[in-house]
């Protein structure tokens, strides 16, 4: 097993790398220095706005972009546990990097393609399809499915918010949620212990493995990106669920008085705002 400074040293050296893909006045700042300094490289990583808004700045999404293929190599090879922060800062970007490339997509189909030219955006896509093929080993060919009790099951499991005194806790075997998530249903048939019918649905199939993204495919790509970025939504930085929300109201429309409720005066930092017309 590596030891705590072997662990340290290639953190340091892996932020290092990430330093020199930043324009220079960034990399050079104190506050961004400091996290080769770290005993925590990684979490002071995620936990640092100033990489954040550094990386945001950098992001080009082409192929050739060395960023990209950072956050490429560093979700794959952050596998142990050692170095899972690491792949929270990866996970933590994925708003901004559907945002961006979703944007970018939309423009070029509604913009004639001979004007403007095929836009270049396989480092977006290698990022996204790194997450996605995670989540493919993650769920090992399984759908995610939910169970939906039956008003029969209810009436014979209340939950304490429909019952005046608090009830014994049911045996392990009943599952008293109204939903809960699972990989597998709890019974093939879709019936509990006592004969009475749970519902089961499907939330998201088995997912097929990809090599690339196509058209057809890119909304649940895309989608199992955001799955990944909400299975470790607390813990993500606050910057990274402000532009979750922005692109979210930016993709609703000028019609959704949504796209107007976000408080663009608070204390905040603004990642994005400039970046919103691609």
């Amino acid at each position: 097993m590596e030891s705590w400074w072997e662990s340290v040293s290639k953190a340091r050296s892996r932020i290092q790398t990430l330093l020199s893909f930043l324009p220079p006045l960034l990399s050079t700042s104190d506050s961004l220095s400091s996290l080769v300094d770290s005993d925590q490289p990684a979490r002071s990583l995620l936990d640092s706005y100033e990489a954040y808004s550094a990386m945001s700045s950098a992001l080009s999404g082409s192929g050739d972009d060395p960023l990209c293929q950072w956050l490429y190599d560093t979700f794959l090879q952050s596998s142990d546990h050692s170095e899972l922060d690491f792949r929270l800062v990866v996970v933590s970007l994925v708003p901004l990097i559907a945002g961006l490339y979703l944007s970018r997509i939309h423009t070029f189909s509604t913009t004639s393609p001979a004007a403007h030219g095929s836009p270049s955006l396989a480092g977006f896509e290698a990022v996204l399809l790194a997450l996605y093929s995670s989540e493919v080993k993650s769920r090992a060919g399984k759908p995610l499915l939910v169970s939906i009790p039956s008003p029969a099951y209810l009436s014979h499991h209340p939950s304490l918010y429909h019952t005046l005194t608090p009830q014994p806790h049911p045996s392990p075997s009943h599952n008293s949620n109204y939903f809960s998530r699972s990989s597998s249903s709890s019974s093939p048939s879709g019936v509990s212990g006592n004969g009475i019918e749970i519902g089961v649905g499907v939330i998201s199939p088995p997912l097929e493995r990809q090599i690339g993204i196509q058209s057809t495919k890119r909304a649940s790509i895309v989608g199992v990106a955001f799955h990944c970025f909400f299975k470790h939504i607390s813990q993500m930085p606050l910057w990274s669920k402000v532009d979750l929300c922005r692109f979210a109201a930016l993709w609703a429309g000028n019609d959704c008085p949504c796209a107007h409720s976000l408080d663009f005066h608070c204390n905040t930092p603004t990642t994005t705002a400039n970046r919103l017309d691609d």
